[in-house]
């Protein structure tokens, strides 16, 4: 074992200087988040057209929307930590290629088994480049606006998706639904050539070089060479003894608060209308807590960047129970239902990427992607989970009083795992 020197104050200084190279890259990174928003909201919407144009019904098309969320799980944990092995910049630019390939190949299909073939091939490519994006962003942005930067250019993924719910309907009119791939293919052509220019520079690759530690672990201790088991699959360094228990806290805290927010909005639609008011009204309601994710991931932005995550993730926790325990208290008009909901949204759904980001910083930049890769991963489980717990409350006690006293405590766990943090990581400030 050894201790890892710290970066020289010149390089620190120079990495801390937001360049005018270095802004266009994070641009262009967000770009390509947003084209995995894109990506993820286009095969539903085209759907129902598709499902005109074949003749089929929409069940059939099941297992080709499945496709991509399953390529980007098992791309996330298999394929993504390569790029702590080899060159991330060519990892981006390869996988980004592939999405491109994979989009065009998309607008070909003629059969649902093609249609899944393309999207799957999609999602894996998709599943590898997106987390070495993220780590790339936190190679790149200077430190005192780290968390901000990651926080904008994660929020590109849901614009994204709104993105691909305007222009669908524009776009298959224009051209047939396969236009809609068409035109996404056309542009991550265009954005994949831009990364690849202002990669190619000399300050990009001298950024991006995965050092031994990055500057916020300089004082870590961390093995003196890898093991032939971490060299062949980067994501088992995550699990040995110097950061086991950070990344069970890691995953535990991200795992939790994927399976509240997926349990709320899956159920918040159906719930709320127990509670008298209208199904539309439900609806728009309902959109206050993913409303609510972007105005709170920018707030926990400002205080990731001051090292103040712990206090400001219990805080917000902690609203959120409160608001699930007035929520699950009786019947509330309309605004301070609102006002409710909006505090959910902002603490809980805010905290998406403030954990993704607080857990970046437990590893060294060698293992950023496997980190990101695993926590995209194991995730998925909160996800699948959120939904069925939900409607098991549902079916056992219908109300909407059971349903946020249920949802109350996984954000009590989501508390005791933020508390663990300090304890595994031996500082409040984070």
């Amino acid at each position: 074992m050894a201790i890892v020197p710290a970066t020289s104050a010149a390089e620190e200084q120079a990495d801390e200087r937001l360049t005018p190279r270095s802004l266009a890259t994070l641009i262009a990174c967000a770009a390509m988040m947003m084209i995995e928003g894109y990506d993820l909201a286009a095969m539903p919407l085209a759907v129902p057209l598709v499902s005109d144009a074949w003749q089929l019904a929409p069940e059939n098309f099941a297992v080709a929307l499945s496709a991509i969320v399953l390529g980007i799980g098992i791309a996330a944990v298999t394929l993504a930590p390569l790029g702590d092995r080899v060159d991330r910049r060519n990892m981006i630019l390869g996988t980004a290629a592939i999405v491109t390939l994979a989009t065009f190949g998309t607008a070909t299909a003629t059969s649902v088994s093609e249609l899944f073939v393309w999207r799957l091939l999609n999602g894996l490519a998709l599943g590898a480049c997106l987390p070495n994006i993220t780590a790339m962003v936190a190679r790149i942005a200077p430190g005192r606006i780290r968390a901000r930067a990651l926080t904008l250019v994660s929020t590109a993924i849901p614009i994204g998706a709104v993105l691909a719910a305007l222009l669908a309907s524009p776009l298959a009119t224009f051209g047939s639904w396969q236009f809609i791939f068409t035109a996404a293919g056309l542009v991550t052509l265009v954005v994949t050539g831009v990364m690849w220019f202002l990669l190619s520079s000399a300050e990009m690759r001298g950024r991006l070089a995965n050092r031994e530690v990055d500057r916020s672990a300089a004082s870590a201790v961390v093995p003196d060479r890898d093991s032939k088991a971490d060299l062949a699959f980067p994501v088992f360094a995550l699990l040995r003894r110097a950061y086991l228990p950070s990344t069970i806290v890691f995953l535990g805290l991200a795992t939790t608060n994927t399976f509240l927010v997926y349990m709320l909005i899956s159920w918040l639609p159906t719930v709320l209308p127990m509670s008298g008011i209208t199904v539309a009204e439900a609806a728009r309601l309902s959109s206050l807590v993913q409303g609510g994710g972007i105005i709170g991931s920018l707030i926990y932005a400002y205080f990731l960047d001051r090292k103040r995550a712990i206090k400001a993730l219990a805080t917000g926790y902690v609203m959120a129970i409160g608001a699930l325990l007035i929520l699950a208290g009786g019947q509330l008009d309309t605004l301070p239902l609102a006002a409710m909901l909006l505090v959910v949204g902002t603490s809980i759904s805010g905290a998406h990427t403030a954990i993704m980001i607080l857990g970046m910083s437990f590893y060294p930049a060698h293992m950023l992607s496997s980190a990101v890769g695993l926590k995209i991963a194991v995730t998925r489980s909160g996800a699948v989970l959120g939904p069925l717990a939900g409607g098991w409350v549902i079916a056992a006690a219908p109300g909407i009083g059971p349903f946020m006293l249920v949802a109350a405590i996984p954000a009590v766990l989501a508390v005791l795992w933020v508390l663990a943090v300090p304890v595994v990581r031996g500082t409040w400030r984070i």
